[in-house]
């Protein structure tokens, strides 16, 4: 386990070029790391949450600070430290094939063009490589959770994008990739042109637009598009549309990198309909289900964990 005061540093963007490349080793290592970085992040703007709502309480007022700016003070010392934290894997954190790393903390997303112009949105709780610049023949990056690609068109160079699951295969065109290792998750959605899918070199399949592949079971099924509210999320939306409890809940683990446990006999089994912004946060989401679910829950920050009840 690397030290955790590296890590901290790292974060506030405080660590040294050595300490980064310390860090981006562990990663390498072992992609069971990335989980732990996860998790340290969390506990990390835990932490600066409590400081940063504790001076606020503290300094002197002529009139009491709503709620919601004691939020909003916080919220953008959130981003000030993340904007830290994916500036300084931009800038200065580079693999040996001149491939950089972005890590998106837990709620929240980022926007990219990349060299070639090629226009990304990333996911929360999702790792990304890509080139400083593409040469060669082909224009290659690595995901390990959701991105959305608005490919820059170059039939003669095109563009992979490699997951754990399978890899994409496009020339220039718009689609969205879920493929959370973790989750063992592969979903392939096309909205304009054409990809193929790729596993272990052996093509499966190629969509057309409006048109998406599902990997379950270890088979990959094609169907058509028939509700894009899943894919908002770019627009800093979650929404669900006739999704079970069960499923509600496997994509608020994704999007917050938080453990939901759920100590109730039996989950209900009625579908459910809803968006909401994922600024709100897991507790506002888990506010929004109580009004059609009758059920509790408390937090246990320490161990990064909500119980249902």
């Amino acid at each position: 386990m690397i030290d955790k005061t590296v890590l901290y540093k790292f974060f506030e963007g405080s660590a040294s070029r050595e300490e980064e490349m310390l860090i981006q080793a562990w990663l390498d290592d072992d992609t069971r790391n990335i989980e732990i970085l996860h998790h340290e992040r969390f506990l990390y703007d835990s932490i600066l949450l409590n400081r940063v709502e504790e001076k606020t309480l503290l300094r002197p007022q002529k009139r009491q600070l709503l709620p919601w700016a004691i939020t909003a003070a916080a919220t953008l010392a959130l981003l000030i430290v993340c904007g830290f934290y994916v500036n300084s894997i931009l800038h200065h954190n580079q693999l040996s094939a001149q491939y950089n790393t972005i890590i998106v903390p837990p709620g929240q997303r980022i926007n990219l063009v990349l060299a070639d112009s090629t226009n990304l949105w990333l996911n929360a709780n999702t790792t990304f490589r890509y080139p400083s610049g593409f040469s060669g023949k082909e224009r290659v990056v690595y995901l390990d959770g959701e991105g959305y690609f608005d490919v820059s068109k170059d039939t003669k160079k095109p563009f992979i994008v490699k997951t754990s699951a399978g890899d994409i295969k496009v020339t220039g065109t718009a689609f969205n990739v879920e493929a959370y290792s973790k989750f063992g998750s592969f979903e392939t959605a096309l909205f304009e042109g054409s990809v193929d899918i790729y596993r272990e070199n052996q093509k499966l399949t190629s969509l057309r637009a409006k048109e998406k592949s599902t990997l379950y079971d270890n088979k990959l099924y094609v169907s058509p598009i028939i509700n894009t509210d899943k894919y908002l999320w770019k627009d800093g939306f979650i929404a669900f549309e006739k999704k079970k409890l069960e499923d509600i809940l496997i994509s608020l683990e994704k999007y917050f990198d938080i453990k939901i446990q759920v100590n109730m006999c039996k989950l209900p089994q009625h579908s459910y309909t809803g968006k909401f912004r994922q600024s709100d946060g897991v507790d506002y989401a888990l506010r929004v289900l109580q009004k059609s679910i009758h059920f509790n829950y408390y937090r246990d920050d320490e161990k990064n964990i909500i119980y249902i009840q």
